[in-house]
């Protein structure tokens, strides 16, 4: 099988002591592709050293709500600059998160001009949308990019409204957790295979049974098992459609070749 992690975090601070070690042990698994999110401008440079270092790992560039506060002036520009490597093939993670205490409005604003940059561009977006579907989704409908929206648990009916203008949706291992697995659940059985992808978020949100330990996007195989089972189908089904369809989004023609 040929996994395609679509949303890792090898950039984060978890990762200081050993990401390119680990990223390397990843060529023995059968995890082919990886992309490695961006949450804040002060890793930017990170997810660039990953991407070179490694030849199937592709990145994206983008501020993420929860950094809002700490974004440059310029950030905008910055970003503009860093969409124009290879191996960045999507802006995010951006979007709205009320969990934590960032200004919704500032929140809205960072989000709304990386939007705005991301369709003039054709460039695919990740969205980060937590506890703020119904306004996440309002915006969205406003600009309808090409994009993903990154461990979605809210309300079916808004993501099928997302997907009415061609978004993707990816799942991880919060399917295993008992107190909160029912809305990605009841998502996952109306999301068409054609908008499926399979992510980890890694180091965060291994399977339940090692929820103390830190993940890896190995552990996306644990993700299509759990999807093949809920859903009646082979792993290998699972495992090829949503490698499929993230090559398609984020426009990847083989391991070393973007579509640009």
């Amino acid at each position: 099988m040929e996994l395609f992690d679509s949303h890792a975090h090898y950039e984060d601070a978890m990762f200081e002591e050993d990401r390119h070690e680990r990223l390397e042990a990843l060529r023995s698994t059968d995890v082919k592709y990886v992309l490695n999110c961006c949450s804040d401008a002060g890793v930017f440079e990170t997810v660039i050293e990953i991407t070179e270092v490694h030849d199937f790992v592709y990145g994206s560039i983008g501020i993420h709500p929860h950094w809002v506060l700490e974004a440059p002036d310029n950030y905008l520009d910055v970003i503009w600059d860093y969409l124009q490597n290879d191996k960045i093939v999507a802006l995010g993670e951006i979007g709205l998160d009320y969990f934590w205490k960032e200004p919704r409005d500032l929140q809205e604003v960072v989000f709304r001009r990386q939007l705005g940059m991301a369709v003039d561009a054709d460039i695919p977006v990740i969205i980060h949308d937590r506890d703020a579907h119904a306004d996440c989704i309002r915006i969205l409908e406003e600009y309808k990019p090409q994009g993903i929206l990154h461990r979605y648990g809210g309300p079916v009916e808004l993501l099928e409204k997302a997907f009415s203008w061609g978004m993707y949706v990816s799942y991880n291992n919060d399917l295993t957790y008992p107190e909160w697995r029912q809305p990605h659940i009841d998502c996952l059985m109306k999301t068409p295979w054609e908008r499926m992808l399979v992510e980890t978020d890694c180091p965060y949100a291994p399977p339940y049974e090692r929820k103390e330990d830190r993940c890896e996007s190995s552990d996306v195989a644990n993700v299509v098992k759990v999807i093949a089972e809920l859903r009646g189908v082979s792993e290998e089904f699972v495992a090829k459609i949503t490698t499929e369809n993230a090559k398609r989004v984020y426009r990847i023609t083989d391991k070393n070749k973007v579509e640009l």
